[in-house]
């Protein structure tokens, strides 16, 4: 039985794995808590995953089947549990104060609630201490931190990945964590690599894991062969096969590698836990064209497109939250959601007015190169 073991999230705040879970869930916690590593307890952290107290057995009085979001709940009354297959996990009570924590079925996979679950509540415990988690890929230049934030799949990590091919420095992929100082620091998650931008990424492509070569290799392979079943089929209502392939294909095209894994890409030995000063938030919108353009923007307008980009990144999150207030409506406040983003809103506008805060228009997808460049040009 592993013992318990805590994560530092680069002194901000911390999660802790008690000895009663399971070891698979130990083994799913290291591995998306990487860069950071476990250490001894010394107490518990903002997050907490344990195993059900033998006293305290998860019951369900109460059952919320699937509501249009493949989702089952329930609930005892006081608190409630998400099952996924047949183990339920009980979730935090955010009103109780304390650390936020999850009591999980033996067998209970925590590789799929990991990231719908556990870090949004590591990002409430960020936000308890003043901390706000922009939804937004960071890399180190010239010793100051560029946060290349937007809209979901708007090209944030191929536009950091292109400024690392320019001799940048990973810090963190789609979240990062911004202190009141205005300092950044990483959030333990893996990178989304897609297969179309590795021409565009020499240095990443030559370096890339073995098993994440042939993971290309089949993908590419499996696109050339399936490509005479999807062109006869397009604009057909029978085409299913090469609808089915090509959502296979585009599964295929995007391999994760953890923070450790691209840092080891790029040969970078510095820490990972290190704090870098904000230099400047690009904001990537997509648009038609071949040229990127580059203007300033008013810091509270993009505190206020920050906040509410984070927030919808979290709605399975908040969905979880809508159905707690079902079941104990005398208990959770309907202001929960929008507290959460004025917060983060109210924290980042003054970070954001002491440094330079831009609009990047570019198309997606396309040469991450060109946005990069814009960027690095624009701060001279």
């Amino acid at each position: 039985m592993p013992a318990d073991q805590h994560y530092d999230i680069a002194g901000r705040a911390a999660v802790t794995l008690l000895a009663s879970l399971d070891e698979r869930s130990h083994a799913v916690a290291k591995a998306e808590l990487d860069p950071f590593r476990a250490q001894l307890a010394a107490g518990p952290g903002d997050v907490v995953l344990a195993a059900p107290p033998a006293e305290a057995p998860v019951r369900i009085g109460e059952l919320h089947n699937a509501a249009g979001d493949a989702t089952v709940t329930g609930s005892d009354g006081q608190s409630l549990a998400l099952r996924l297959g047949h183990r339920w996990c009980r979730l935090p009570d955010i009103l109780a104060g304390g650390p936020l924590r999850f009591e999980l079925e033996p067998g209970f996979p925590l590789a799929r609630a990991f990231g719908p679950l556990v870090r949004p509540a590591l990002q409430l415990g960020l936000l308890r201490h003043g901390f706000v988690s922009v939804h937004g890929t960071s890399v180190e230049l010239d010793g100051g931190g560029i946060v290349v934030a937007g809209w979901s799949e708007s090209g944030k990590t191929e536009t950091a990945l292109a400024l690392m091919e320019s001799g940048a420095r990973f810090l963190s992929d789609k979240w990062t964590v911004v202190g009141p100082d205005g300092g950044l620091t990483a959030f333990p998650i893996g990178i989304g690599v897609r297969r179309w931008a590795l021409p565009y990424l020499p240095c990443l492509r030559a370096s890339l894991p073995r098993r994440t070569r042939a993971q290309f290799a089949a993908a590419a392979a499996a696109d050339a062969g399936s490509r005479p079943l999807r062109e006869r089929a397009r604009g057909r209502l029978s085409g299913l096969a090469a609808e089915t392939a090509s959502r296979a294909i585009t599964l295929a095209d995007r391999a994760a590698l953890t923070p450790s894994q691209l840092r080891a890409a790029y040969g970078q030995d510095d820490d990972p836990a290190r704090e870098v000063p904000l230099r400047c938030v690009a904001l990537l919108f997509n648009v038609d064209g071949d040229a990127p353009s580059v203007e300033p923007v008013q810091p509270a307008w993009a505190a206020a497109r920050l906040a509410r980009s984070a927030a919808f990144e979290r709605r399975p999150w908040f969905a979880l939250q809508e159905r707690a207030r079902y079941a104990t409506p005398e208990r959770m406040p309907r202001e929960h959601v929008e507290a959460i983003i004025e917060r983060e809103r109210a924290l980042l506008e003054p970070v954001l007015t002491a440094t330079t805060v831009l609009s990047v228009r570019a198309p997606f997808p396309a040469d991450p190169r060109r946005a990069a460049d814009a960027i690095v040009r624009y701060l001279g």
